[in-house]
């Protein structure tokens, strides 16, 4: 990965790193019940509407969700009247507005008539405050979104319903790495010197990499989040976390909340952060996997050497590491500074700086042990274009132009690793370039048999030569 491209994909990491902390939830015994207040919440952005999860202030009897100024409890029971009953307790509805009146129950669609009538027999009951009129249970019970198993599903691993959740969900990360990754990309090919249309063009195919490999990511690190990988992490990131203490879990867990809601300290902090630094090694691995699957199947098809698959992803890992440790301290301290841009900012430079001092270390590192496949290839079409242009006699400007054309032979150097012969697959490409560059070269037309007697006698007349048997032959 490009280094221009590195901020970006840090960004990534580190946004698909809280959605997996967010989605932990899932995990839990009633997890199909935040699933569907995630779901649903998610559904409403896409509408358009003013949607915000409130619930996680878990303030007694809050509500869940907060749509277009609404407050909403959402609950997904496996019965209309069981969802209607967990509103009540002592026999009084205990989810109630600032002015008293009823809070919006969202239940499952294919729950919402029993639910409604549930809610009916409460109204005439007289339990719920403020409401006699048992029509209006209609109103106070929202029919959501998705049924009662299409919850179930979403918190599980690897069905249809979470699988598409997880890839709405994840668009969202993709296009900020995206537009941030273009238009860095855009600025520094700017600041090279290259024409807009160039910078243009380079800053739109980073943005799309960077966008696409973020959005795989998500579902892959978001999948995984419902595994049992979730729980084998958690001892260690808890230890870890245990070992920074309170204050610095709590920098580390504000910062990449951005400075969003209400700061965290103390035990939530340190879960928080905990569940972050999950997220960030389980979307780091995934992001690495991701980024080296490419190297992967030119392994397969033997047009890389394992040694080399094994460099790039150790390079790739570091890379991406190293981006997502230093946005994680950039948006600490840019939240510090200046919560929300501040912490944009700062996670953009940490990221950036970070990633690209620990790729570069990986690199140089493993240059030490490992030699490039590249490397190999290039001396080869060494050797074999010095036999080349001895044979074609080629001039200096033939060989530059020969050299020039040589240049971002990637695809072609990986081929010629996998050929049977190298050598004669280099000589074979080698002359492809030279035979073209040879017959741009002008004809030679020789001289005359009396020229080049004439030439012979003048040379010998300026060198202090005889030239009487060249006289002799003359015609």
């Amino acid at each position: 990965m490009r280094q221009d491209e590195l901020s970006g994909a840090a960004a990534g990491v580190a946004g698909n790193a809280k959605i997996y902390a967010d989605n932990v939830i899932l995990n839990a015994e009633r997890g199909h019940g935040f699933a569907a207040e995630k779901a649903n919440h998610l559904k409403d952005v896409v509408a358009g509407k003013d949607a915000k999860i409130v619930g996680g202030d878990n303030a007694k009897n809050g509500a869940d969700r907060l749509v277009n100024g609404v407050n909403i409890q959402t609950k997904y029971c496996n019965s209309g009247s069981k969802c209607i009953q967990e509103c009540f307790e002592q026999g009084k509805f205990r989810y109630l507005n600032a002015d008293g009146s009823p809070m919006q129950i969202e239940v499952p669609s294919d729950k919402y008539e029993a639910a409604v009538q549930a809610m009916e027999a409460r109204i005439n009951k007289g339990q719920v405050p403020g409401v006699t009129d048992p029509v209006k249970a209609q109103e106070i019970v929202r029919k959501g979104g998705f049924t009662y198993q299409q919850a179930r599903n979403i918190a599980k691993f690897g069905t249809i319903e979470s699988v598409t959740y997880d890839a709405v969900n994840g668009i969202r990360v993709a296009g900020t790495a995206m537009g941030l990754t273009a238009a860095i990309t855009f600025a520094c090919a700017v600041w090279q010197g290259d024409e807009v249309e160039v910078a243009l063009e380079q800053a739109c195919y980073s943005g799309l990499k960077v966008g696409g490999v973020t959005w795989v990511s998500s579902v892959l690190m978001a999948q995984l989040g419902r595994t049992g990988v979730e729980k084998s992490l958690r001892p260690a990131t808890d230890f870890v976390v245990k070992q920074m203490g309170p204050k610095a879990a709590a920098w580390v867990a504000n910062g990449l909340r951005g400075g969003s809601g209400k700061a965290i300290h103390g035990a939530a902090a340190m879960s928080n952060a905990s569940k972050l630094l999950r997220g960030n090694v389980v979307t780091g691995v995934v992001t690495t996997a991701v980024l080296s699957s490419v190297d992967v199947a030119r392994l397969v098809h033997g047009k890389i050497s394992g040694q080399q698959l094994a460099k790039n992803v150790t390079t790739t890992a570091a890379g991406v590491a190293g981006g997502a440790g230093g946005y994680a301290v950039g948006a600490g301290i840019g939240t510090m500074l200046l919560p929300g841009v501040g912490t944009v900012v700062g996670g953009l430079v940490g990221g950036f700086l970070a990633g690209s001092a620990t790729s570069s270390a990986a690199q140089k590192a493993l240059d030490n042990l490992i030699e490039d496949d590249a490397v190999a290839m290039s001396k080869i079409l060494e050797q074999e274009f010095e036999k080349l242009a001895f044979d074609y006699l080629l001039s200096e400007p033939e060989i530059a132009k020969a050299l020039e054309q040589l240049q971002g032979l990637g695809r072609e150097l990986r081929n010629m690793y996998a050929a049977i012969d190298r050598e004669e697959y280099a000589r074979n490409l080698l002359n492809l370039i030279i035979e073209e560059i040879v017959q741009q070269r002008s004809k030679v037309i020789l001289s005359s048999d009396e020229d080049w007697t004439n030439g012979l006698i003048q040379f010998c007349m300026l060198n202090g030569l005889p030239s009487d048997e060249f006289c002799e032959i003359r015609p």
